[in-house]
């Protein structure tokens, strides 16, 4: 008998009705499990719900460093996984009727991991095999289940590992910075880890940039012809006079120099890995990373997508593309593409450089399924990329105009697309800002409606949204494709950093100076990268993982023991930070009635209002509901200028001016005395 474990219970039924003769559907305490046959031998199939083991101290303790740990089931370390207990259970009493044990996990080295646990500890089980699959198609499955191979070994340690590592340096530097801050006298939730303080550096050495950018002013010249705006070559003028007698130099008409014409094939973009997906799907949807991971593996799960959580842009010579073309053509919304596809024998995807072992680059399966809402538009882009992909180039006429108006050259650049190829599948996500010129001529005269110049300022830096960090943290090989997006979610949870548009707030600046001062190995990249290199070792059977966890745990110890002697210092710097980030973070904006500030001011009972910092020399004060969540908001009430600030309190929330006699609060005094009334 074979018991058979997926990594989750919709994977699991998908599993047991693919491969299965006849299925009957069971049930212990709650979780359903399923008893099948194929060619005459019986088969369960049961599922885990992720990880099902996790590791903890043995001995519980408040000091650091601790290496002293074991891995437990997850319902015996916290009561919030209190809902495993039930498949440890289930899976401990299946095993002991079972010979061989199949993993039907991800395959990934977390897959990898789960998988192992349950094999060694939920079972007696000693005869392993491994099921590899990237879809949940019966075609997979089936293919998956008959050419199972040997238990992947090499992919678990390497989880293990990872989560061993994760452990050492997450709990022990989690410790250390709140002990820091304990020792003077504050508590606060705080972590960092061997991904996240590369992480915050990276974000806090963009953010000092932003912070210390000086402005410089230039001008620009520009002329109106044809209505189009031509611009002057040299761009920018620092010089204002320069600009100046530039512009002096203009005269009212002038003469078409060059006017060039030449045409460029665009290639289609290959078929996404999750963080080509995560950028676009934030750039199209503004879904999170966390979000569009979320929205992938319910995509999978429910068969219309292959795995989610790839490193690859290929797509293998070895899985057959027409069928999936075929099966597209019968949704209405692809099949005008997909039998144009079908009809030109276009069969040949364009391929990334990116590849991934383990799992092709994500595409849809072909099976039909009724979607809404960010489910339906996440598969209609992995759906239009994967069309898109077989497509021809794309021709794009680009254009460039150069009119010289008395000594001065002036030019315009245009662009258009003359055969849209790929670009007719992508749809709607293919977006361009593309400008047709009108007609000119060489030689041909001109007249200049309008000239100008006009002051701008150079920008600083743009900031990270959470998209473009996941994709500078796989560039810079830190963290890996399931867990970047967690890193990003995490320093927002801490407070590190804040908004779509990513801005390090000054405690998350001043963790990393800490850091840095007393313990720059955290923030180090190489540190983490080798570590990084390591795993893939162990997965590839080149590195033994007692060796990578013996020497990143003697590094710990030396980075903990250089801690402690300033413990004390630390603590005090990281409350000031802690205590200048809230009165900061309390600012609603500048108080009507002097120069100084408006800020929240908390008191005993839950209660709170509005006061100026001048105080007592200036009383001004506003109202705030008693026991409410209030946030100060960037923008100012249309109605009288004052600042405004977001309310939360019990299920309803909203946005206000904080003056109780503006005019936009007139209804609400109505509502209220008619309330009286009655």
């Amino acid at each position: 008998m074979e018991l058979i474990v997926a990594e989750k219970p919709r994977v699991a039924e998908k599993i047991a009705n693919a491969i299965g003769d006849k299925v009957t559907k069971k049930a212990h305490k709650g979780v359903y499990y399923y008893e099948t046959e194929r060619n005459g031998e019986t088969m369960l199939v049961a599922p885990a719900v992720g990880h099902i083991y996790t590791l903890v101290e043995r001995e519980k303790k408040r000091a650091y460093p601790v290496f002293d740990i074991e891995w437990v089931p997850a319902y015996e370390a916290s009561k919030e996984a209190a809902y495993t207990k039930n498949y440890v259970e289930l899976i401990q009493k299946l095993g002991k009727h079972a010979d061989t044990f199949v993993s039907a996990c991800d395959y990934d080295i977390e897959g990898s991991t789960i998988a192992y646990n349950v094999f060694r500890y939920a079972t007696t089980i000693r005869e392993g095999k491994r099921m590899k699959f990237s879809a949940l198609t019966k075609t997979d499955l089936v293919n998956a289940y008959e050419d199972r191979a040997e238990f992947d070994y090499n992919n678990a340690y390497a989880g293990e590992t990872r989560h061993i590592l994760d452990w050492y340096y997450g709990i022990n530097l989690s410790r250390a910075l709140m002990s820091a801050l304990k020792a003077a006298n504050r508590y606060k939730v705080m972590s960092i880890g061997r991904v996240q303080g590369p992480a915050l550096n990276l974000l806090s050495s963009q953010e000092k940039e932003i912070r210390a950018f000086v402005p410089t002013p230039y001008w620009e010249l520009t002329a109106k012809i044809k209505d189009i705006e031509f611009k002057h070559i040299n761009d920018r003028f620092l010089d204002e006079g320069q600009a100046d007698v530039a512009l002096d130099n203009t005269k009212s008409d002038g003469a078409v120099e060059n006017a060039d014409k030449k045409e460029q094939k665009i290639a289609a973009n290959p078929n996404f890995d999750l963080t080509s997906l995560q950028v676009e799907a934030y750039r199209l949807f503004k879904y999170a990373p966390s979000r569009t991971l979320e929205l992938a593996q319910n995509l999978y799960e429910a068969s219309l997508i292959t795995y989610p959580r790839t490193s690859s842009q290929q797509i293998p010579p070895t899985i057959k593309l027409s069928p999936i073309l075929q099966e597209l053509s019968k949704n209405a919304d692809y099949r005008q593409l997909a039998k144009k596809i079908l009809d030109s024998s276009w069969l040949t995807p364009k391929q990334g450089k990116k590849s991934d072992p383990a799992h092709p680059a994500i595409h849809p399966t072909g099976q039909l399924a009724s979607l809404s809402g960010p489910e339906k538009n996440l598969y209609d882009l992995i759906a239009r990329r994967f069309l898109a992909s077989f497509a021809p180039d794309a021709t794009r006429e680009r254009s460039r105009i150069e009119v010289k108006s008395g000594s001065e050259l002036y030019a315009a650049s245009g662009s258009r697309i003359l055969e849209k190829g790929w670009t007719e599948f992508y749809g709607p996500y293919y977006t361009t800002e593309d400008t047709q010129l009108p007609e000119f001529s060489k030689g041909e005269k001109v007249e200049l409606k309008s000239k100008k110049k006009t002051k701008k300022e150079t920008k600083p830096p743009k900031r990270y949204t959470q998209a473009s960090i996941v994709s500078e943290l796989e560039k810079r090989h830190l963290g890996t494709k399931s867990t970047r997006s967690v890193i990003v979610d995490t320093l927002l949870k801490r407070g590190y950093a804040s908004g779509q548009s990513i801005e390090v707030t000054d405690f998350g600046l001043k963790v990393a100076d800490i850091l840095n001062k007393y313990a720059p190995e955290i923030l180090d990249e190489n540190l983490t990268r080798k570590i990084e290199e390591d795993m893939e070792g162990i997965q590839d059977g080149r590195v033994d993982k007692d060796a990578v966890i013996k020497e990143s745990r003697e590094m710990l110890i030396q980075i903990l023991d250089k801690w402690k002697k300033s413990e004390a210092k630390i603590g005090n710097e990281l409350l000031d930070a802690l205590v200048s980030t809230q009165e900061h973070a309390n600012i609603i904006g500048d108080c009507d009635k002097c120069s100084n500030k408006l800020r929240i001011i908390r008191m005993k009972n839950n209660k709170q209002f509005i006061g100026c910092t001048g105080y007592p020399n200036c009383r001004n004060a506003y109202p705030l509901p008693t026991g409410a969540f209030v946030k100060p908001l960037d923008t100012k009430c249309e109605a009288c200028g004052k600042p405004t600030v977001y309310i939360k309190r019990g299920k309803t929330s909203f946005k206000m001016c904080i003056d109780p006699n503006c005019p936009t609060k007139a209804d609400w005094k109505k509502r209220g005395s008619n309330e009286e009334n009655k």
